[in-house]
């Protein structure tokens, strides 16, 4: 897993695998989650960080996908 902050767009990137991504969806306001071929989760983007805080369960993220 690899965990990426970018304070230019005030995003973190969660990665958990680099596999290629097919497909991303809005789950939530500025929650985006990209799903490989298989429909498995590859990575999480959160934007607005600073700005809009956000609460964030990554295990039901992960459960709900």
């Amino acid at each position: 897993m690899k965990i990426v902050y970018d304070n230019e767009t005030d995003s973190i990137y969660v990665e958990f695998s680099n596999d290629k991504i097919i497909e991303s969806e809005e789950i939530k306001t500025d929650v985006i989650v990209d799903y490989n071929r298989n429909d498995e989760i590859v990575s999480v983007e959160v934007l607005n960080v600073k700005n809009n805080p956000h609460e964030i369960n990554i295990p039901t993220v992960l459960k709900s996908a």
